[in-house]
């Protein structure tokens, strides 16, 4: 009996190291596992004021009637080959300043979700912000996912866009030792091919998804796909950038979102502008780049509605006079 005793007593230190183990973020169903990067102090060389702490993450319960999005979690589902790299940069230095934390998910390479996978992701956010306890933003290539189907407060998202036929180019040529890649529709034009349609499109790499959601038919690029993703930006996305209009996107993200970006543009002036700027982009011949057009009519509706909607941003911080 003392023998049997003993082993359970013995058994008491693996059960509880088994409860414990799981501290990077486990999901209910172990379909979507949310793993993070946190950035810190040392990777952004600049220190985090001592601010008393911010419980952003509270339960609906808590919270009572509260705002649809928190202005104190920031979301960057970054599209790619658009240059978000620079907001990410951006994110990363000023967050010892303006005293949040930036954090990193992996596995942007995912692609679409299904309903319990969303929860899940969603969960797996709540999680990490309950965790951290301070103000937050994260990025992470992905498509939009509405957090308010989920009885959750929405993050405040923000992303950054780019001109539809740069940004395939981009993408044809950063994938172009990709043999897979070969049916490319900019790959097509350059090659002077008669059968480059829209048949070639891939449509998850796309720009309009990335707005739009996780629905099977915000992947068809037709007219219901485009007006959800307006009207996702224009409920959950303050500002929504440009990469080719990078001073006014950050002065409006300076005035729109100060909490997050206070100062933005004088860092980015100081770290970023010479060699970004000094950057030589390829160019396409004004008939491919017509081609394009007509074959991206959704991309560039799409794209010069976000761009309107900058400038009118910028008209109604600084009046009909200011010139950028």
């Amino acid at each position: 009996m003392y023998r049997k005793l003993r082993q359970q007593w013995l058994l008491i230190p693996v059960l509880i190291m088994v409860m414990f183990s799981g501290s990077f973020l486990f999901m209910k169903n172990h379909h979507v596992k949310v793993y993070y990067v946190r950035t810190t102090v040392r990777t952004t060389e600049m220190s985090i004021s001592v601010l008393p702490v911010k419980h952003v993450t509270k339960s609906l319960a808590q919270l009572g009637k509260m705002d649809e999005i928190n202005k104190f979690v920031l979301f960057l589902n970054q599209v790619p080959n658009c240059g978000a790299e620079v907001l990410i940069f951006l994110l990363q230095k000023m967050q010892g300043p303006n005293s949040y934390r930036h954090v990193r998910l992996k596995g942007g390479t995912m692609g679409k979700l299904d309903k319990i996978e969303q929860e899940e992701f969603v969960d797996g956010v709540y999680t990490v912000m309950r965790e951290e306890a301070v103000p937050l933003s994260f990025d992470r290539q992905m498509y939009f996912v509405n957090y308010t189907l989920f009885d959750k407060q929405s993050p405040t998202y923000i992303n950054l866009i780019r001109e539809p036929a740069d940004k395939a180019l981009s993408r044809s040529f950063y994938h172009k030792k990709d043999k897979s890649d070969k049916n490319d529709l900019v790959y097509c034009l350059i090659r002077g091919k008669s059968n480059c349609t829209t048949a070639r499109l891939d449509p998850e790499k796309l720009t309009v998804p990335y707005f739009c959601g996780h629905d099977p038919k915000c992947f068809l690029n037709d007219q219901w796909s485009l007006q959800t993703a307006k009207r996702n930006v224009e409920r959950y996305y303050p500002v929504v950038g440009v990469l080719e209009e990078m001073n006014t996107t950050l002065d409006v993200f300076e005035h729109k979102i100060p909490y997050f970006f206070k100062g933005v543009q004088n860092v980015y002036k100081k770290k970023m502008i010479g060699p970004f700027t000094s950057k030589k982009t390829r160019q396409l011949r004004p008939k491919i780049r017509k081609h394009l057009q007509r074959i991206l009519a959704k991309e560039y509706d799409f794209y010069n509605w976000v761009k309107r909607r900058l400038f009118k941003q910028l008209q109604m911080l600084y009046g009909d006079h200011h010139s950028h």
